[in-house]
């Protein structure tokens, strides 16, 4: 079983509307991240709004990305959900598909026992075609998946890794010592401004939002980590930064990720700015913030999209 490396984008999910696939947007973002040099893509995780999508849509979505990817780099598909047979039912929908893998959080609605989670990720991975990728995410799911019990499920042969989300160094530092290096168990990080400390760590990857704007920015940031280039990596994550001020965090500091982020995609003409209830729409002054600050960042990411602003509402001056 070959683990997974390198940065692998949490695919955004273009839509026309809460439950309408934008098909012919899924192709652009899909095609950009590619030519962007990324390792791999991640379908319905976080970033994708997989819990708020219809099951139709998600299907769809699987589709479309392992049609569009045509093997030019492995599909991972996100398959958490409080139903352990609709997480089944689409992992066997993504087998169909030639996914390369299936992600999986903890179910996240009732307050269960490590053991409990310990088996059902367990038999999740014993009744699917494809191995499984553990996801910690903490914070969405209000389940953190203790060291010891990554270890008890980093000896199935079907489970081949985790990507830790939490934003606790000293959580992810345990898991590169213990379970990184081996070739079979990947080590991922979530959060996309740590990835320097993560490959100092003995990181395998990292799953990173903004690649879906800036793939090449975050594979050379990740290259350069790993070559121990310390300009390059100041660089680098001087761009990373500011796609946090410039982009994700509107004009009082507050962040507002995933509508940010389409909304810069969508100036680039990547992608619709739409996204799936509950998530909010961004303020107009927000809109106005990335607008105004968008050209100079992808000038200074020598980006090869450029951004086509669109006019200012009467609202906004």
């Amino acid at each position: 079983m070959t683990a997974f490396s390198g940065i692998i984008p949490p695919l955004v999910t273009p839509i026309k509307s809460y439950d309408k696939l934008d098909v012919d947007a899924v192709d652009r973002v899909i095609d950009h991240v590619v030519d962007g040099g990324v390792s791999g893509i991640f379908v319905l995780g976080t970033t994708g709004e997989g819990p708020s999508l219809t099951y139709p849509m998600r299907y769809e979505m699987v589709e479309r990305a392992c049609s569009v990817a045509e093997g030019r780099v492995p599909v991972l598909v996100g398959v958490t959900d409080c139903s352990f047979a609709e997480s089944l039912y689409l992992a066997e929908h993504a087998a169909s598909c030639v996914a390369s893998a299936i992600v999986a959080a903890a179910p996240f609605y009732f307050g269960v026992s490590q053991a409990s989670i310990v088996d059902w990720f367990g038999k999740l991975a014993d009744e699917t075609a494809l191995p499984l990728m553990l996801y910690n995410m903490p914070s969405c799911v209000g389940i953190h998946l203790e060291p010891d019990s990554v270890a008890q499920l980093a000896s199935h042969p079907n489970i081949l890794g985790i990507k830790d989300s939490s934003g606790d160094l000293t959580y992810f530092r345990t898991l590169c010592q213990r379970f990184g290096g081996r070739g079979d168990f990947s080590v991922i990080m979530g959060p996309e401004e740590l990835v320097p400390q993560a490959v100092a760590a003995g990181a395998d990857g990292g799953v990173c939002g903004g690649a879906n704007l800036l793939p090449h920015v975050y594979v050379e940031l990740f290259n350069a980590s790993r070559r121990q280039d310390t300009a390059e990596v100041s660089r680098l994550k001087g761009i990373v930064d500011r796609v946090f001020s410039d982009v994700y965090r509107d004009p009082d500091g507050e962040m507002n990720l995933i509508p940010a982020l389409k909304y810069a995609m969508h100036l680039c003409r990547i992608c619709g700015f739409e996204v799936a209830p509950p998530l909010p729409t961004l303020s107009r002054q927000h809109e106005l913030q990335i607008r105004e600050r968008l050209p100079e960042l992808l000038s200074l990411a020598d980006s090869p999209v450029a951004c086509h602003p669109q006019p200012v509402r009467k609202a906004d001056v």
